[in-house]
C-alpha cells in the first residue's frame, strides 16, 4: 500500500470536510431562494409579524379566555396549553394503569396474569391512531346518549355525547383567598412528607399510616374549614350545557388512547425491571418479617425505579407528540389550531411550523430534564446494594 504522509492526509480531510460544507450550503441557499421566490409571487409577507394579526376563528376548547377577535399569538397559547392538558392527564393514567398491569403480570393469579397479558397484547399491537378513532367513533359517537337523555351520575355529573359535564366551582371569597387555601394546602403536604421521610430514616415503617392518611384528610379539611368555593351545578341548554365544566368528547378520547396505548408498554417495562431485583434482597426482607405489601413498596419497587425511569421517560416523550394525532377527531392541540387553523388562515407556513416544532422540542427537553434530575436522586452513585431496613 502507498504511505501518504501524515500532512497530506489531514490536508485531504480537511478539503473533504470543506466540500461538504460547501454543497450543504449552496443546497439551504437554493431552498431558501426558491421559497422566498414562491412567498413573494403570491404577496406573502415574512416573519412573526402576523401573531399580532387577529385570528378570527373560534376553538372549542379554551383553557384562558379567548374570542374570535383575539391575535394569532393567543392562539398558539390556547393550542400548547391543551396539548399540555391532554399530556399531563394521559401521563398520569398511563402511569398508574401501566404499574398496575406491570404487577398484574407478575401475580400467582392465573386469571389476573393471563388478563395482564391478553390487555397488553392487545392495546400494543394496534397504531395509536387507531385507538384515538376507536374510542372516539365507537365509545362517545356510537354508545353514549344524545345530550337529552344524558346519564346523570350522583353528583350532578352528566354523560352524553357532548362529552362528561362535571358542576363548575367558582371561588367565594375572592381570588387572594383562593390561593391562600393552595398554599396551606402544600405547606401541610410538605410537613407530612418531611414526617414520614423521618420516620423512614428512624426505621420506623410501621409508624408511617399518620402520613397516608393526612395526605387525604388535611386538604379537604383546610379547603372544607376555609370554604372558599361554591358549587354550580350543570344546566342544560338546547344544545348544550350553560353551566358546568365539560370534558369534551376530543379530550376525553385522546386522552384514553394514549394513556391505554403507552399503559402497555410502561407494564412491560415495569414487569422486566422488577425481575431484575436481586432475590437476595426480596429474601432479606423476608427475614425481617415484612409483608408482601411491604417488600413491595420498601424493596422491590425502590430497586426497580433504578432501571424503570430511563425507558419510562421515553414512554413520557412518545405521550407528547402523539397527542398532535388528535387532528384527526378534531381536539384543538398545537397541531390543529396552530400548525392547522392558523397556518392557512395566515399562509406563514415556515414560521408556524418553526414555532409548532420548537415547541414541541422545548416541551419534550423539559420533561426529560426533570425525569433526567428524578432518576439521578434515586441512583445508588456507590453502587453498593440497598438495605431493606433502610429503603424509603
Amino acid at each position: 500500500m502507498l504511505n501518504v504522509p501524515p500532512i497530506l492526509r489531514r490536508s485531504r480531510n480537511v478539503v473533504v470536510q470543506i466540500f461538504i460544507v460547501v454543497v450543504l450550503a449552496l443546497f439551504f441557499y437554493a431552498v431558501g431562494k426558491n421559497y422566498l421566490d414562491n412567498i413573494r409571487s403570491r404577496n406573502i409577507g415574512i416573519g412573526f409579524g402576523f401573531l399580532d394579526d387577529t385570528a378570527g376563528f373560534s376553538i372549542s376548547q379554551t383553557l384562558i379566555p379567548y374570542t374570535e377577535s383575539d391575535t394569532f399569538g393567543r392562539t398558539f397559547f390556547v393550542g400548547l396549553l391543551n396539548t399540555v392538558l391532554a399530556s399531563a392527564i394521559s401521563i398520569l393514567l398511563a402511569t398508574v394503569l401501566g404499574f398496575v398491569l406491570g404487577l398484574l403480570r407478575l401475580s400467582n393469579n392465573w386469571l389476573a396474569a393471563r388478563t395482564s397479558l391478553g390487555l397488553v397484547e392487545l392495546t400494543r399491537n394496534i397504531p395509536p391512531l387507531l385507538h384515538v378513532l376507536f374510542w372516539y367513533q365507537v365509545a362517545f359517537l356510537r354508545i353514549l346518549p344524545p345530550l337529552e337523555d344524558a346519564w346523570r351520575l350522583p353528583g350532578a355529573i352528566f354523560i352524553s355525547r357532548k362529552g362528561i359535564t362535571f358542576p363548575e366551582i367558582h371561588a367565594t371569597r375572592g381570588v387572594g383567598y383562593f390561593w391562600l387555601s393552595v398554599v396551606l394546602c402544600v405547606c401541610a403536604l410538605i410537613a407530612l412528607s418531611w414526617y414520614r421521610r423521618r420516620e423512614i430514616r428512624n426505621g420506623r415503617h410501621r409508624r408511617v399510616w399518620p402520613f397516608q392518611v393526612g395526605i387525604i384528610v388535611v386538604p379537604i379539611a383546610i379547603v372544607a374549614l376555609a370554604s372558599p368555593f361554591s358549587v354550580v351545578p350543570p344546566e342544560m341548554g338546547r344544545f348544550r350545557f350553560t353551566s358546568g365544566v365539560t370534558f369534551l368528547p376530543e379530550l376525553f378520547s385522546i386522552v384514553a388512547a394514549m394513556s391505554t396505548y403507552t399503559a402497555s408498554y410502561i407494564a412491560e417495562i415495569v414487569r422486566n425491571s422488577i425481575i431484575g431485583v436481586p432475590k437476595g434482597q426480596i429474601e432479606a426482607g423476608s427475614s425481617l418479617g415484612f409483608t408482601r405489601a411491604q417488600q413491595l413498596r420498601l424493596i422491590i419497587v425502590p430497586q426497580a425505579l433504578r432501571t424503570m425511569v430511563p425507558p419510562v421517560t421515553n414512554q413520557y416523550l412518545n405521550i407528547i407528540k402523539n397527542t398532535s394525532l388528535g387532528v384527526a377527531i378534531a381536539y384543538p392541540d398545537l397541531t390543529a389550531v396552530f400548525a392547522g387553523t392558523a397556518l392557512n388562515q395566515s399562509g406563514r407556513a415556515l414560521e408556524i411550523m418553526f414555532m409548532v416544532m420548537t415547541t414541541y422540542l422545548m416541551v419534550n427537553l423539559v420533561t426529560s430534564f426533570l425525569m433526567n434530575v428524578y432518576n439521578a436522586k434515586i441512583i445508588d452513585k456507590k453502587g453498593r446494594s440497598i438495605d431493606p431496613r433502610t429503603v424509603g
